[in-house]
Formats: structure tokens, sequence, C-alpha cells
């Protein structure tokens, strides 16, 4: 009867355990969720309001109390800083993806070409943050070292493939990643920027002379 005893004890203690664990669980996604709630919400209110985008608007289009914005970023330099993390962490993901795809040249291209695409939104976010005060290169330092290092795997990939220049130096992609971060959309003519990114992939890749499209 004793272990009987000893057994149940251990049972009921067991129990009450894996509740807490699962509600910790539960806690944990929840907050997770919000966070992300939130910065989806920011991105839309200073894509329509920039600067001047406030915390109520945020938060009711996100779902949540204004409190819940303030406990997970306590001032709007965080928030903006959280931005850009959110939009440059995708950029390591890919970059790494593409650097273990079967055309390694082709997917640099390609890899630039997203960042392309993707310009115009973090040209927008850049100039509300300096808008803002924040040292944008202070601000993205850590998450931008670890997408030079991506992208350097990714440019090794493709030179040993013989797809890219032996000569190009990962100073040479960055400094041309951060033009394409830094041009502004709008002042583009249609087309006029898929000619320019076909240009400086050629001026980069061995014996390429791409077709240019239309202007």
């Amino acid at each position: 009867m004793t272990m009987d005893t000893k057994n149940t004890s251990a049972d009921d203690t067991a129990e009450p355990d894996a509740d807490r664990s699962a509600f910790e669980r539960a806690l944990r996604a929840d907050a997770r969720r919000n966070r992300e709630l939130i910065l989806r919400a920011a991105d839309d209110a200073l894509a329509v309001h920039g600067i001047d985008a406030s915390v109520d608007e945020i938060a009711a289009r996100a779902g949540v109390g204004v409190g819940t914005v303030y406990r997970n970023f306590p001032t709007k330099e965080a928030l903006l800083q959280a931005l850009l993390v959110a939009r440059i962490e995708p950029l390591i993901a890919a970059a790494r993806e593409a650097a273990s795809a079967p055309d390694p040249g082709e997917a640099f291209v390609a890899f630039l070409r997203r960042l392309s695409d993707e310009s115009g939104a973090f040209k927008a976010l850049a100039d509300t943050m300096a808008a803002s005060g924040i040292d944008l290169h202070a601000a993205k330092r850590e998450v931008s070292s670890e997408l030079l290092e991506a992208v350097g795997a990714l440019l090794k990939r493709a030179q040993d493939a013989g797809s890219v220049r032996p000569d190009v130096s990962i100073q040479d992609v960055s400094a041309l990643m951060a033009g394409l971060g830094h041009a502004d959309p709008s002042s583009m003519e249609a087309g006029q920027r898929s000619r320019c990114v076909a240009l400086m992939c050629d001026a980069l890749l061995v014996d390429a002379r791409s077709l240019l499209p239309p202007a």
C-alpha cells in the first residue's frame, strides 16, 4: 500500500508539471503571435502615416491593447529597430538557401533581383528611422554582418562554379547591395530598375551580356 501511495503521489505531481509546461508554451506562442501582429500592423501604419503613425493606431490594426504594444516595444526606436531586423532576417535566410541551390550563379542573380524588388520598402523604413533620429548603421550592424556572411558564402559558391568573376569581392557586392537598398523606386520610370539590375549582374558575371528589359 505504501508503494501505491508513493506512485499516486508521483503521478499527481507530474500532472500539474505537465499542465504548467503546456500553459507556459501557450503563453510563449501567444507572445510571439502578438509580436508578429504588432510588427505587421506597424509596417502597414508606417506605410500610410510615416513617422506620425500612432501607437493607438498600431494597436488597433494589430488587434491588441496599447499596453501589449508597449510591453513588446517600450519605445518607437525599439519598434523601428525590430522592423528593420524583420526586413533583413528573411534576406539572410534567402541567401543561405540560395547558397545550396543547384545553380549558384542563377541563385546569386535571383537574390540580387530580390534585393532590388524589396528596396522600396527598405528605403521607406530607413527614411522613417532617419526622421526619428535613429542611427540606421548602428541599428542594423549585427544583423547586417549576418547578411554579409550569408551573401559571402553565396558569392563564393557562384565563383567556384565559374559563374561570377573571381576578382569580385564581398565588399564590391556589399556596395552594390547598399545602392539597391537606398535607391528610390518612385524616381525611376517603369522598367528602368530591371535594366539597372541586369547591367549590375552583367558586371559581376563571367562573360555575361543580358538582353536588357524595355526601358
